[in-house]
């Protein structure tokens, strides 16, 4: 638990103690402060952070280096697409400062996967505004690497096309596989192609089995078999929405049945449950882009591990129905889903859909409780993170184009507030399949051990979100781990290591990468 943390917590306490004082209540002040400590302990807290971002939080990814990279490009803001004007800002969660970082492309409504050395690559963007009604944007074929060391782009070549609102992931051999969004002439494209380092391949076609196209956004995730499955859930209409398995080698794509509402998943999230190995992907919310109606409150949940015939089954109901809603793997082998809005924002006035209401969901039990509701409208072209203390961060929230949150909140898990495990030292390279010792410390024993990839959002989602278990051995000063030798299932990249104790309390995670 940080400074701000506390800081939020004791103000509210403060408040309400200081009236108990004045009533001459010292059993209800005592009552009060178990009950408050208990309630964080079990459900966390939120608290806004004391500095907003100085740049619309468009894309939101968490560097190697602990810093948080916030793009916006044009933000969404005609004018400053006609001066030119893009931006990028890192943020240090650290020190809450924010450094602002040349960008020299329109990055606005991109895709971005990270390399195996940690880079970022940024694919496509916005080549230009709608100029008359019912125009669409054009999609720029430009693409660049983030560099967290220099804190810099560096240019690569093109893409073959443009690319806006294209989805990016990396796949188990390094290379990173871009598909979907609209080309240079505003028109949705399905080609695919991969980017293998330090350029592109030729443009493949569409998977036989896809007669609609793909989608914009497309929620894709790698599975441990090297194929990719889609989860119905996308951006911008529900053309093409049927979920499926893509096999890259054969280029075809195989039906999954079972999903519920599968017209309202457009703005939906779609989210690897962990720990990866289970190959289960769960669907929440969702809604009509442009619709008046409600979002669809209903989760849907797909066994992809060694199937023949998988298919979706109903998951718990979310508390409420949402659209844009967010979901982060946490360290703790659960998953908290917040934000969002119950319509789409083109059916309502700004903000007057928003719902606050967050949940967690624990894949070990299929179970969602309830948690704290946040507090700053996060619909539209939001984010949410994990940071490798293990609080969330969110971001965004774009009512209407005229206006945009700039304020960062953060949700404070209740596992926080317990007693923690310390990595007191790990190997920064992990080579796969080798026993490497890890030394911790801590009230309790450490008995887990879990690598979660880093997160790069936009629109709510990220293809490339996962935790992954690794086998575990108790040892006198901590314990041994195992790499995954599968790099399928573990894409090769940095990664955010947890060690836990029984209860599944995390540490504060240490930076590993595998190769």
């Amino acid at each position: 638990m940080n400074a701000e943390d506390s800081a939020a917590v004791m103000h509210t306490a403060t408040a309400t103690v200081s009236l108990m004082v004045r009533l001459r209540r010292p059993r209800l002040i005592l009552a009060f402060c178990l009950v408050l400590l208990l309630s964080a302990a079990c459900t966390g807290v939120w608290n806004v952070n004391a500095s907003p971002s100085p740049v619309r939080a468009i894309h939101v990814a968490v560097l190697r280096t602990g810093k948080v990279l916030l793009v916006a490009g044009s933000g969404n803001e005609f004018y400053r697409f006609e001066a030119g004007d893009f931006q990028t800002s890192l943020w240090d969660p650290a020190t809450n400062n924010f450094s602002p970082v040349t960008t020299p492309w329109d990055a606005f409504c991109s895709g971005h996967a990270f390399l195996g050395d940690g880079r970022l690559l940024v694919a496509g963007g916005t080549l230009d505004f709608p100029r008359t009604a019912g125009q669409s944007f054009a999609g720029s074929r430009k693409a660049y690497l983030f560099d967290p060391v220099s804190a810099t782009y560096q240019r690569v070549p093109d893409m073959a096309e443009g690319r806006w609102y294209p989805s990016l992931v990396t796949l188990g051999n390094g290379s990173v596989l871009t598909v979907g969004g609209l080309d240079e002439s505003r028109n949705r494209i399905s080609t695919a192609q991969r980017f293998t380092g330090t350029g592109w391949t030729t443009p493949t076609a569409p998977p036989t089995g896809l007669p609609n196209g793909w989608p914009l956004y497309p929620s894709l995730h790698l599975l441990a078999d090297g194929r990719l499955f889609y989860s119905g859930v996308n951006t911008f209409g529900t053309v093409g929405s049927a979920p499926g398995i893509w096999n890259l080698a054969t280029n075809t794509l195989a039906g999954v049945p079972g999903l519920t509402d599968v017209e309202r998943r457009d703005q939906g999230m779609s989210v690897l449950l962990p720990p990866a190995q289970n190959q289960q992907v769960m669907v929440m919310g969702g809604g009509d882009t442009g619709d008046s109606n409600d979002a669809v409150a209903s989760t849907a949940i797909v066994d992809l591990d060694a199937s023949a015939t998988p298919a979706f089954v109903p998951g718990p109901a979310l508390s409420e129905p949402k659209m844009y809603v967010s979901a982060v793997v946490l360290p703790d082998s659960t998953v908290v889903e917040t934000g969002g809005s119950r319509k789409s924002r083109e059916a309502v006035p700004p903000g007057t859909g928003s719902t606050f209401s967050t949940q967690i969901y624990d894949p070990a039990t299929g179970k969602l409780t309830t948690a704290p509701p946040s507090t700053l409208n996060r619909g539209y072209h939001s984010s949410a993170v994990l940071l490798p203390d293990g609080r969330v961060a969110t971001f965004g929230g774009n009512p209407n184009d005229n206006s945009f949150e700039l304020r960062i909140e953060i949700y404070t898990p209740g596992y926080m507030f317990r007693s923690r495990p310390v990595i007191a030292s790990v190997p920064t390279e992990l080579t796969r399949g080798t026993p490497i010792s890890l030394t911790a410390s801590g009230t309790n024993p450490v008995t887990s051990a879990v690598l979660v990839r880093p997160m790069a959002v936009t629109h709510s989602f990220d293809p490339e979100q996962r935790l992954v278990d690794v086998p575990f051995t108790a040892t006198p000063t901590g314990g041994q781990i195992t790499v995954p030798t599968n790099a399928n299932l573990l894409p090769p990249g940095w990664y955010m290591l947890f060690a836990r104790d029984a209860q599944r309390t995390p540490s504060v995670a240490k930076w590993v990468h595998v190769s």
